[in-house]
C-alpha cells in the first residue's frame, strides 16, 4: 500500500481548535488509500487510528513545549529533518507532507529523497510585521519557508488569506485551497445531550450563554465578561459558560467576577474534549464569539455552526468570513451590544432558531465536511505527483 510521511511539530491538543487539521489530515490520507507515517515531537492524546504510524522526533530538551501544530525552531526543525531521512531511507513514500513550520523541514526531506512534496501553510502562520530586534532571525525563517514553497509540487491553504499571500509571491498556480471543517461531524446523542443539560443548567428555565476562546486579548473575553452585568440585569435566569483557560487564568478570573457580584452566574469547565464540547454547545441556548484579530475562520465557529444553537458574533474579519445575519446575530466589538444581542437571543428564541438553520445550511453550501476535506486533498495529491 503506498505511503505518505506527514510532518508536524504537533501536539495534538483536543481542546485547541487548530490541531484537529492534523487529524482530519490523517483521517482523510487514510480514507484515500494510504499509510500514513506520522513524524512529530509529541502527538499529545492524538487518538490511535488504524494505518497510522508515529514516530517522535528528537527534542531539544530545554524546550518542554512545542507549541502549535506550526511552530518549531531553526535547531528543532534540524533534528526533525534528520529523523525524515532516516524515515524516508527505510520507506519508499509516494509524497511528503509538511504542515505549517515543518513544510521547510518536508521540502529538505524531499529534496533528499527526492520525492515530491506538499508544504500545509495556515493563515496564521502567514508572515506578520516583524517586531524590532527579532528581524535578522524572523527574516532568515521567512526566507527559508519561501524557498520551500517556491520548490513545492503543491501549496495547500486553509482560507483565502494564504492564497492572497501566495499571489504575492506569484505561487498561487500550486496553491490548493482546503478550508477546515468542524471539529465534530456527527450529531450529538441524546444521552451525551441528556448529561450536559444536567451538568450546565440548573433549571428548565435557565438560560445557558457559552463562550469558547482562549484568555488573550486576541480572542476578546474581557468583551464578553464586561457584557456579562448588563445582560444579568435583563435575563436573571442567565448562567454563562466559558471554556477554555488554565487553572491560573481561571482562578484570576474568579477574583474579578466575586468583587463583581457575578461569580456564581458563571461557570468554568477549563479545557474540554471535543466531545464533552460539542454536547455544550448544543444545549447552549446562545453561542458567543467574542474574537477581536485574525482573519481565518476560527474552528470554534464552525463548531458553533454545526452545533444548531443560535450564534452571537462581534463584527470582526475572522468572524465575517463565515458568519453573517443571516446565520449569526452580529454585534459591534463592544460589551454594550454585545450585550443587546445576546438579550435579543434569550428573548425571542425563535429568532434563534431560524438563525441556528441557516448556520447549518452555510456549512452544507460550503462544503465545510469530511468528504469535501479528503477530495480537496485527493485532488492536491493527485497534482503534487503530476508536477516534477
Amino acid at each position: 500500500m503506498p505511503r505518505i510521511l506527514l510532518i508536524s511539530s504537533g501536539p495534538y491538543r483536543p481542546w485547541e481548535g487548530p490541531c484537529h487539521r492534523i487529524r482530519h489530515n490523517l483521517e482523510a490520507i487514510v480514507s484515500l488509500g494510504y499509510e500514513v507515517d506520522l513524524l512529530t515531537f509529541d502527538a499529545g492524546e492524538l487518538p490511535a487510528m488504524e494505518g497510522v504510524r508515529v514516530f517522535q522526533a528528537p527534542r531539544i530538551l530545554a524546550r518542554k513545549r512545542v507549541s502549535g501544530a506550526g511552530h518549531c525552531g531553526g535547531l528543532s526543525r534540524f533534528l526533525m529533518f534528520l529523523r525524515a531521512c532516516v524515515l524516508a531511507d527505510r520507506n519508499r513514500y509516494e509524497l511528503i507532507h509538511g504542515m505549517g513550520a515543518c513544510g521547510i523541514v518536508a521540502y529538505w526531506a524531499g529534496k533528499w529523497s527526492q520525492t515530491p512534496f506538499v508544504f500545509e501553510l495556515h493563515s496564521d502562520n502567514v508572515p506578520q510585521e516583524s517586531r524590532f530586534g527579532r528581524g535578522i532571525r524572523l527574516g532568515a525563517a521567512r526566507f527559508s519557508e519561501s524557498r520551500a514553497l517556491a520548490r513545492a509540487n503543491a501549496v495547500i491553504g486553509n482560507d483565502m488569506c494564504v492564497i492572497s499571500y501566495l499571489s504575492g509571491m506569484n505561487l498561487h498556480s500550486r496553491a490548493c485551497v482546503i478550508p477546515d471543517i468542524p471539529a465534530v461531524a456527527e450529531e450529538v446523542a441524546a444521552p451525551a445531550r441528556n448529561l450536559a443539560q444536567i451538568r450546565f443548567r440548573g433549571s428548565p428555565e435557565q438560560k445557558i450563554i457559552t463562550c469558547v476562546g482562549s484568555y488573550s486579548r486576541f480572542q476578546g473575553l474581557d468583551i464578553f465578561f464586561n457584557a456579562m452585568p448588563q445582560i444579568l440585569a435583563a435575563v436573571p435566569k442567565a448562567k454563562f459558560v466559558v471554556v477554555g483557560g488554565s487553572e491560573a487564568e481561571i482562578k484570576g478570573m474568579h477574583g474579578k467576577l466575586a468583587a463583581a457580584g457575578i461569580e456564581n452566574a458563571v461557570m468554568f469547565p477549563g479545557r474540554m474534549h471535543t466531545d464533552d464540547l460539542a454536547a455544550l454547545l448544543a444545549v447552549s441556548d446562545v453561542l458567543v464569539s467574542s474574537r477581536r484579530g485574525g482573519c481565518a475562520v476560527p474552528v470554534k465557529v464552525l463548531d458553533y455552526l454545526h452545533s444548531g444553537s443560535p450564534i452571537v458574533a462581534v463584527d470582526t474579519p475572522a468572524n465575517r468570513a463565515i458568519l453573517s445575519p443571516r446565520n449569526a446575530l452580529i454585534t459591534r466589538p463592544a460589551p454594550d451590544s454585545l450585550a443587546e444581542g445576546v438579550i435579543r437571543l434569550c428573548r425571542h428564541p425563535a429568532a434563534g432558531a431560524g438563525l441556528a438553520r441557516e448556520g447549518k445550511a452555510t456549512l452544507r453550501r460550503e462544503n465545510r465536511c469530511a468528504a469535501a476535506f479528503k477530495e480537496a486533498l485527493r485532488g492536491c495529491y493527485g497534482y503534487a505527483a503530476a508536477v516534477r
